[in-house]
């Protein structure tokens, strides 16, 4: 029987974006450096297109839904995406100079991070203190109010349907005909791309119109920067108000966690606990086969300081890089 052709799929997260073209040349050329860093082979197979690569784009949704009331967006949004009626985005480049400098990095110790920690400026306390209130007003069944206000991209796609769902299909184009082909699917996700991918498969796994792809699972999930242990969050999934038996995916063979020390949207880095029911599952066996969860440190550094959030600098990690060239190699 021949191998299954192999197909990754990568869902961005929240925040300003630049056009779909310089987004999807961003984020190829960071995962193909990362790649090269630890399986230059791998990287290889994705050059040479025996690995497919796409890029589930909504950054046309979400700059609108913060342009209409956030200032920073307006001043940063001055480019233009022809892909998407020039719709408002971030200028082309406006990433390069940051890039090349993670890209010069060689070591991502414990160490190295404080060292790195010295030279840009320090934004931990800044998610420290996100992290703490969050926690605190987790306790007391506020946390959708905090993330309404300091993410209100990531609660429009929460709280309004017609936003959500048009995020939705994005993935959907991209995720169902991979698996109705019966490709080898890895799923990575970035930050509110985590929520956005636990919707569409547990809609492919779990919704009749999708039963003839009900059965066919993702290889590898992987979530980065995964704000998925949040109860306000959780509250707001689609499957939130169903009963035990219809909760979860069940289309998941393995997901792997990983998150950044310091990085405020995944405080709660652990994923194991908060859907240890997976791995139990019902009467016919467990719904994910491992959930594996593991820290990395994140040298991402803008204009601003540190973010340790960026997606940029989470495909540059070995670590990351890692866990894709299994999945390609294996």
């Amino acid at each position: 029987m021949p191998a299954r052709k192999k197909h990754l799929i990568l869902v961005h997260g929240r925040a300003t974006k630049p056009s779909e073209k310089e987004k999807r040349r961003l984020v190829r050329k960071t995962l193909l450096h990362g790649l090269d860093r630890t399986s230059p082979e791998a990287a290889k197979a994705i050059r040479d297109k025996r690995v497919r690569f796409s890029i589930a784009y909504y950054g046309d949704i979400s700059n609108s839904v913060l342009l209409s009331d956030n200032k920073k967006a307006q001043v940063e949004l001055a480019g233009r995406d022809p892909a998407h009626n020039d719709a408002p985005c971030e200028l082309p480049g406006s990433y390069d100079a940051d890039l090349k400098k993670l890209f010069a990095r060689a070591s991502f110790t414990k160490a190295a991070y404080k060292r790195f920690l010295g030279q840009v400026k320090d934004n931990r306390l800044r998610d420290d203190m996100a992290g703490a209130l969050s926690g605190f007003l987790n306790l007391v069944g506020l946390s959708e109010k905090i993330i309404r206000e300091a993410t209100p991209d990531m609660a429009a796609y929460l709280t309004r349907y017609e936003v959500g769902s048009a995020i939705r299909q994005r993935l959907q184009m991209h995720l169902e005909p991979s698996l109705r082909r019966g490709e080898d699917v890895c799923l990575v996700s970035h930050s509110m791309g985590c929520i956005v991918s636990y919707d569409v498969l547990w809609k492919f796994s779990r919704m009749s119109e999708y039963e003839n792809i009900r059965e066919r699972k993702v290889s590898r999930w992987i979530t980065l920067g995964n704000p998925l242990g949040e109860p306000g969050v959780q509250e707001n999934l689609y499957d939130a108000k169903v009963d035990d038996s219809g909760r979860f995916p069940t289309n998941v063979e393995h997901w792997s966690n990983i998150a950044a020390f310091d990085d405020f949207v995944a405080h709660d880095a652990d994923m194991r606990d908060d859907f240890k029911a997976m791995l139990r599952g019902t009467g016919q066996g467990p719904l994910v086969k491992s959930i594996k969860d593991s820290r990395m440190y994140n040298f991402w550094a803008g204009n601003s300081g540190s973010n340790p959030h960026k997606l940029y600098g989470y495909l540059d990690n070995p670590q990351v890089a890692k866990e894709i060239a299994r999945w390609i190699q294996g």
